[in-house]
């Protein structure tokens, strides 16, 4: 059986994900082994006259690179055995949470808060619009495509692969325009609890908007809580939304992407801007109340040249949900803000250090040390002494990825949780390839932490800036690709030999 088998570097877990309408594809959740992280496997039969656009889809998904995207890790062929005909493996990443479209069910479709909605659309926006960057297009977005990770990171999955597997949605539009609808029907669709998404989608278990004819109702019509700019959004993306004919709809993720940019500018107002985790605006002094009188004129003439009309609607004509629970179980997916002092950017202490080498195997057991992994972990407090002279290195390695192992880093303990905005690393040499990632607890896979920002190998001492600062009490710097030694030829090492968390 095939529960049994191990194709290349992946061993499969007793656990199929799901089947095709047809049976003909399985999708398994697998394991890699070089790397030792769980991993999302898809099997076509190589004679599926799919299996060509299957592969071409994922090569060219696997080509987009960004940290919100579950990769396309690995496709080859799979040969046939005596119980098994040939195959096509595609290999993804694997993320642990809970589907938007499950996050919904478990609240009762009761709709999510403003600021928190429009973030994570943000973020499907952004992953979207990278794949479009190289003319790669979702197709088949939905809300079961987007994952809220255990870490509170959204993840989107299928890019490009769902649609070469099942078709498009709503086959009339292109996929770029498809897309657009899809953002839209899933900001609609999380401010109101229901779905106005056109073509084959809403038959899928999603609760359908309200329509007068053929259009769904504005989203201020059915949440008296959603501001009238949300109705200009979607009646700019969402193609079964009712508009003038003076209203034109966006045709790319990275319009909706900036057009969505606008509407967190105006609902969020001046004392919540994108860098900085505002507290109370008493707090300020004179600058900050001057900064804020500015940024409320800012405010104003954006909506002016939006032309979006401030006119208060009246009570909602329906509403979804009259017997929605409370307290649902799921109604803190945002990640918590802490408040810190507003204003300019503090010094985080770190109370400690440790270092971090989740895929090694020190007791040489077979399986990955995981959290208890540790790299040259003498040395790692040097990191904090103050003295730019002395380091924390790695050992040497034969390949830039850790001979396998696909990096090291260093958990920085601030004590308690805290927003970072921006962390600043010096190395003993040569600069690396760093991500700063931030978490409540201390997960084994790095990939789980929130990224707050990454940046290439450059100069010996870099900042690492996010536009959004991000909470934790763990901060790591994980380095997946070392430089070239610089007293040893052929090897490749890393040294830090200074940190600094600001928030």
């Amino acid at each position: 059986m095939i529960e049994s088998r191990r194709i290349a570097r992946y061993t499969f877990l007793d656990e199929v994900v799901s089947r095709g309408g047809d049976t003909s594809v399985i999708h398994w959740r697998g394991f890699d082994d070089v790397l030792a992280r769980d991993v999302s496997i898809r099997l076509i039969p190589r004679d599926d006259p799919r299996s060509p656009g299957v592969v071409a889809a994922a090569r060219a998904s696997a080509l987009v690179d960004d940290r919100r995207l579950l990769r396309i890790l690995d496709v080859f062929d799979v040969p046939a055995t005596d119980e098994d005909p040939a195959t096509i493996a595609i290999v993804s990443e694997w993320a642990i949470g809970v589907t938007i479209q499950g996050m919904m069910e478990a609240r009762n479709w009761e709709p999510l808060p403003l600021e928190q909605a429009i973030s994570i659309v943000d973020d499907v926006t952004r992953a979207v619009a990278a794949g479009a960057t190289s003319s790669v297009c979702h197709g088949r977005l939905r809300p079961s495509s987007v994952i809220m990770t255990d870490a509170q990171e959204v993840r989107v999955r299928g890019l490009a692969v769902d649609a070469a597997f099942w078709g498009q949605f709503n086959t009339s539009l292109t996929p770029a325009a498809a897309d657009v609808d899809a953002l839209g029907s899933l900001l609609y669709l999380l401010l109101t609890g229901v779905w106005p998404g056109s073509g084959s989608l809403p038959t899928i278990g999603l609760p359908r908007a309200p329509r007068i004819g053929a259009h769904v109702l504005a989203p201020s019509r059915i949440s008296a809580s959603v501001p009238r700019t949300v109705d200009d959004c979607v009646a700019k993306s969402v193609q079964d939304a009712e508009r003038t004919r003076a209203v034109r709809l966006v045709t790319s993720a990275a319009d909706f992407s900036m057009m969505l940019g606008l509407l967190r500018g105006y609902t969020t107002g001046p004392t919540e801007p994108p860098i900085h985790v505002a507290g109370d605006t008493r707090t300020l002094g004179t600058v900050g109340r001057v900064l804020t009188c500015v940024g409320g004129m800012a405010a104003i003439a954006v909506c002016g040249v939006l032309g979006w009309t401030l006119i208060v609607g009246g009570t909602s004509p329906w509403i979804p949900n009259p017997n929605a629970a409370a307290d649902s179980l799921l109604t803190n997916t945002a990640a918590p803000v802490v408040a810190e002092t507003a204003g300019i950017e503090q010094v985080i202490p770190v109370v400690s250090v440790t270092s971090f080498d989740p895929y090694a195997d020190d007791n040489r057991n077979g399986k990955a040390d995981g959290r208890k992994g540790r790299e040259n972990e003498a040395a790692v407090p040097l990191v904090i002494d103050g003295d730019p002279v002395t380091a924390w290195t790695t050992s040497r390695y034969g390949s830039a990825d850790g001979d396998g192992k696909g990096g090291v880093g260093i958990i920085l303990d601030l004590g308690s949780a805290h927003s970072v905005n921006s962390v600043s690393v010096d190395f003993d040499d040569s600069g690396a390839q760093t991500e700063v990632r931030v978490s409540d607890k201390v997960y084994r896979d790095p990939g789980t932490w929130n990224l707050v920002a990454s940046a290439p190998a450059g100069g010996r001492s870099i900042e690492l800036r996010s536009p959004r600062a991000k909470v934790g009490r763990y901060v790591l710097l994980w380095f997946p690709s070392l430089p070239d030694s610089s007293t040893t030829p052929g090897a490749f090492s890393l040294g830090v030999s200074g940190v600094e968390v600001r928030g």
